[in-house]
């Protein structure tokens, strides 16, 4: 894990810290394209608050990285642990460098990274059949039935379908340690709660379930477990 920060800003654009600018901006545009509110499936599986908390955090991280002086005190900080959380956040960096430039904007950076290449169409991820499980119609129905989801269920389930954590990284892109702090619910290695309920609804998906039910289920838990740890 990069840092204990719940609001990487690597992670919430989903690159790495040697990401260029124009892969910054792609995945930008893909983050913003994924949280669109014509996007039906996000509208479904999250309220009016939360996407727009996932809004504000996609925004914020490409205002950051997209800006080199930003970014450089964002990376200092970032490996330094006697930071807070709020000093790495786009207004604590934005207050330290007093930049308060117009031209800092998405907008203006858009602009400014899009002039440096050709326009690049976003394709979208090509999903992937999993290997074929022999069916147990038993489990089969305890699925079916299931109603409360936690991560040990989950977990029942990807081992069930024979889907392994590097194929599950592979094709939903989440993390693999958090692949494995979801299934376990280790509340302190996972990122802000509205990307956790991000990342139940994708692996969820790519099992094969009813991803707003199990995301539903799976927070309340969550949630829950997260007080206990306070």
């Amino acid at each position: 894990m990069i840092t204990e920060n719940k609001n990487n800003y690597y992670e919430i654009l989903e690159v790495s810290t040697q990401a260029t600018q124009h892969d910054i901006l792609l995945a930008y545009q893909k983050a913003k394209l994924t949280y669109s509110d014509s996007n039906l499936a996000i509208r479904s599986a999250f309220s009016g608050e939360e996407l727009n908390e996932l809004k504000k955090l996609v925004d914020e991280a490409f205002l950051v990285l997209s800006n080199q002086n930003y970014r450089h005190v964002y990376e200092q900080r970032l490996n330094t642990k006697s930071y807070s959380e709020s000093d790495i956040t786009f207004n604590g960096i934005k207050n330290y460098t007093q930049d308060v430039s117009p031209t800092n904007t998405v907008e203006k950076l858009i602009q400014k990274h899009s002039s440096m290449t050709h326009k690049t169409e976003i394709m979208a991820v090509v999903e992937e059949k999993t290997e074929s499980a022999s069916v147990d119609e038993t489990f089969e129905q305890e699925v079916m039935a299931q109603t409360e989801w936690s991560g040990d269920f989950l977990k029942k389930v990807r081992e069930y379908k024979k889907v392994s954590i590097d194929k599950l990284q592979e094709s939903t892109k989440v993390n693999p340690w958090y692949i494995k702090a979801l299934e376990t619910m280790d509340v302190k290695n996972l990122p802000a709660t509205v990307f956790v309920r991000g990342y139940v609804i994708q692996l969820a998906k790519e099992l094969g379930l009813n991803e707003k039910n199990v995301a539903d289920s799976y927070m309340k838990i969550y949630k829950s477990k997260l007080e206990q740890n306070k």
